[in-house]
């Protein structure tokens, strides 16, 4: 990756729809550039994909997760993020090593992930925080 791959996805982390004409225009270089260097960080798995923000369907948190040394994280993230109203999953350093993004509606589906998490392998403790309100970059 170089300064302009760096440059094409600021500019699309900000707004993953904006057209490629504009993208060329804005980094001063031709639309087809950045059609092909898009579709190369695509092949080559920098760009995963392409998604939209919307606002939270009506209960939003996120729920820490600290797991036993030894423990497989990126297996737990990912069954965490197979979860239906589980968006997000990073894994973190700190006291916590997970952290997952849940959107769900209701309390009561929050309250089944956190249950549903707390019955996994090796998972020592969980600490939710509701999201009160959204500030999105760009």
């Amino acid at each position: 990756m170089d300064e302009l791959d760096e440059n094409i996805i600021d500019v699309l982390k900000k707004d993953s729809r904006r057209p490629f004409v504009e993208v060329a225009e804005q980094l001063q270089v031709s639309e087809g550039t950045i059609r092909s260097r898009v579709r190369k960080m695509m092949d080559d798995g920098v760009i995963k994909g392409f998604t939209i923000k919307t606002s939270s369907r009506n209960v939003k948190a996120m729920v820490e997760i600290r797991v036993d040394v030894n423990t497989d994280t990126d297996a737990v993230a990912k069954t965490l993020a197979s979860q239906d109203g589980v968006s997000e999953v990073y894994e973190v350093t700190g006291d916590q090593d997970i952290i997952a993004i849940v959107d769900v509606e209701s309390s009561q589906q929050l309250n089944d992930i956190i249950e549903r998490v707390r019955r996994y392998d090796n998972i020592l403790s969980t600490r939710t925080r509701l999201i009160l309100k959204e500030h999105f970059g760009g």
